[in-house]
């Protein structure tokens, strides 16, 4: 049976988890609007995990992807020993707005075999 990795984040994904006691994904630091108050990804076993993740954090603030705002730009580095992931938007009003995600905990992992579920 083919590994369904979209039912599989869909349970993982918890939006109410605040500790890593139940296995799903949350976020600590920062607001995310420099590097150094990096929103931080926890419970991402894999990179696309961490990367959905961010995308999710994205739209619970900002909104709809390409309705309230547009991806200007999303690149990945290495700053002060942390992975950091840098989007940058474009708001329905025009202004621009940076946001760092630090996905040093699941940057570079591949996806969990079903086995691992």
């Amino acid at each position: 049976m083919p590994f369904n990795v979209l039912a599989w984040l869909k349970r993982r994904l918890h939006w109410g988890s605040t500790h890593a006691g139940d296995g799903g994904i949350f976020f600590e630091g920062g607001s995310g609007d420099t590097v150094d108050s990096a929103i931080i990804i926890r419970g991402a076993q894999a990179d696309l995990i961490g990367t959905y993740a961010e995308f999710a954090w994205l739209a619970q603030v900002y909104g709809q992807k390409d309705r309230d705002w547009r991806l200007i730009s999303h690149s990945h580095g290495v700053q002060r020993g942390r992975d950091i992931d840098t989007f940058v938007l474009r708001l329905q009003d025009g202004t621009s707005r940076t946001v760092y995600f630090d996905c040093t905990e699941s940057f570079g992992k591949p996806l969990p075999t079903s086995s691992d579920d």
